[in-house]
């Protein structure tokens, strides 16, 4: 809301003193011309002059588009800050209120079914899950901000390890996941910041890439590097909002309107977390439409 008004100020102000300064500079070029020293040094004081000059106006030029820069990264910090402000309070009032309402039933209706109960009591625990993994998610985020993650490697086999993990979330998504055949590799590396990374990209296609045809995953290896791509069919992701996508509190939809449930932080901690192991994540341009997010790990 602030962003004309001060932007307006910084520009007034910036083009005030760029005046005065020319306008002083001026001044004293005159003077010394009008002074009756030597021509020759009349030259080399106008020469003094105006060479100064422009170095003070680059540097008086460069602060103010330091100044400028660094109001425009604040306006976006704060916008940032207010959209996860928004997004985590919906996160949290919905699972709030959904489990009021099923502890709430089953005060007031006593006379329900052992089986309506329990059914109840499945919900309410699910939403319970839902608050669990919103609260991890932000401690985590704050954990890597402060490069506060230790590490703890063990070798486990991929294979065993990725079927583990698409078992639980095709039935906590209710989407199909599929995996390309790959070649079965021994990796060494942090499980549950590699849980962590494939959860995330996982459930991001779900959210923003839902469709029919599931989720893929593809993985390859070579001698240094395992490489898992990640990929759905949803409407893909603008070229211009990319650049944007592994930034803390980056949604890319209006949190007043906005359809998906999400905090903005999931994308951001598979980033980091895939730093973290000395890997790389990233997006891959492609034809068809959909996005598809690349790791490539060390599994050595």
């Amino acid at each position: 809301m602030q962003r004309k008004p001060t932007t307006a100020f910084v520009y007034l102000l910036g083009s005030y003193v760029l005046v005065q300064f020319i306008w002083w500079g001026y001044h004293l070029i005159d003077l010394t011309q009008a002074s009756n020293k030597h021509p020759d040094l009349v030259s080399k004081r106008v020469l003094m002059i105006v060479g100064e000059g422009s170095v003070f106006l680059l540097l008086l030029l460069f602060g103010l588009w330091k100044i400028k820069t660094s109001i425009r990264k604040e306006i976006d910090m704060a916008k940032q800050q207010n959209n996860f402000m928004l997004s985590v309070t919906h996160e949290l009032k919905t699972p709030i209120a959904a489990n009021k309402l099923y502890l709430q039933t089953l005060q007031k209706h006593s006379q329900l079914s052992e089986e309506k109960k329990q059914e109840l009591m499945l919900k309410a625990i699910d939403e319970t899950n839902r608050l669990e993994s919103l609260v991890e998610q932000i401690l985590t985020a704050s954990r890597l901000e402060q490069r506060s993650v230790h590490l703890h490697k063990d070798r486990f086999m991929l294979a065993a390890f990725l079927a583990d993990l698409i078992e639980i979330q095709q039935k906590r998504l209710a989407q199909t996941i599929q995996v390309s055949p790959f070649k079965d590799v021994e990796i060494f590396t942090d499980r549950l910041l590699f849980a962590t990374i494939l959860n995330n990209l996982i459930e991001n296609a779900h959210k923003y890439g839902h469709s029919e045809k599931g989720i893929e995953i593809h993985i390859s290896t070579n001698e240094l590097y395992l490489s898992i791509k990640v990929l759905d069919h949803g409407k893909g992701i603008p070229l211009d909002k990319q650049r944007l996508l592994f930034k803390k509190f980056t949604r890319l939809e209006n949190e007043e309107t906005r359809s998906t449930k999400g905090t903005g932080l999931g994308l951001y901690i598979a980033y980091q977390c895939t730093k973290a192991l000395g890997g790389e994540l990233k997006i891959i341009h492609q034809e068809q439409p959909g996005a598809t997010f690349e790791i490539q790990l060390p599994y050595e």
